[in-house]
């Protein structure tokens, strides 16, 4: 375990910036990336990377325990390693509902970070950018936010997302 929460990013959202105390030295930049499938309709500018090993090096830096106590009824973690490349972009948006809840950390410094919003698109915040930093965000709790990302640099963004899943119906109250 290599995880700590540092603070509480947005009274209004049920997120959390998280650290990694330990670095990960993952290479990014030489690793091997597809396409992403699946991924809305027309998004041709996010890639992923499919090394099962590195995914457990990941999985392995959280906390697991603190997690399932802020989101007991999570069933499934889903890692993904991301290159996003120049125009990327994700709009303002809620994920599925068996999705409840990510953990994004930052594998190289970055440009852009995840920006927050409430359910009229106000902007609220915006997570680290920084290496071995990202954020603990719990989804469709609380109140109603979108959370989106632009890669507005002329660099590849590197990322980790850790999805944690659930098909079983919400538990509310657990937070902050």
């Amino acid at each position: 375990i290599n995880m700590v929460i540092n603070k509480w990013l947005h009274e209004k959202i049920l997120a959390w910036e998280i650290e990694l105390q330990e670095e990960l030295n993952i290479d990014v930049k030489n690793l091997d990336y597809v396409l992403q499938d699946g991924l809305f309709d027309k998004v041709t500018t996010r890639f992923e990377n499919h090394n099962t090993l590195l995914k457990e090096k990941i999985l392995n830096s959280l906390d697991l325990e603190l997690i399932k106590e802020k989101l007991p009824e999570y069933q499934e973690i889903d890692i993904k390693i991301f290159k996003d490349t120049p125009g990327f972009k994700l709009w303002p948006h809620s994920d599925r509902i068996n999705h409840r809840a990510f953990i994004m950390i930052n594998l190289i410094d970055n440009v852009d970070s995840t920006t927050f919003y409430d359910h009229t698109d106000k902007y609220l915040c915006t997570a680290s950018n920084k290496k071995n930093k990202g954020v603990f965000h719990l989804l469709h709790q609380g109140n109603p936010t979108q959370h989106a990302i632009e890669n507005t640099s002329q660099k590849d963004r590197y990322t980790a997302i850790a999805f944690f899943k659930s098909s079983k119906p919400l538990i509310s109250g657990c937070c902050p």
